[in-house]
């Protein structure tokens, strides 16, 4: 399903920003990163949520390395009502 490797893709560009170094990424472009990301995710509607999260959960049965990310992901984030 095509859904699973974009959200897969999408948890990979989070993570890669969020666990970067400030050598490896300066800690302002992360931000931004993260803040842009957030932005295009808080657009979906609450069906398009829901399916995300859907989505989401399905990866974290899958693959429990993602798991404890996952449950980070609201935060990371600012989503108050996730």
């Amino acid at each position: 399903m095509i859904e699973v490797h974009l959200a897969r893709a999408v948890i990979s560009a989070i993570m890669l920003l969020d666990q970067s170094s400030a050598a490896e990424i300066d800690r302002d472009v992360a931000s931004q990163g993260l803040e842009n990301i957030a932005s295009d995710l808080n657009m979906m509607n609450e069906e398009e949520r829901q399916e995300f999260r859907m989505v989401l959960r399905r990866i974290a049965e899958d693959d429990p390395e993602y798991g404890p990310y996952l449950e980070e992901l609201p935060r990371l984030l600012g989503w108050d009502n996730w």
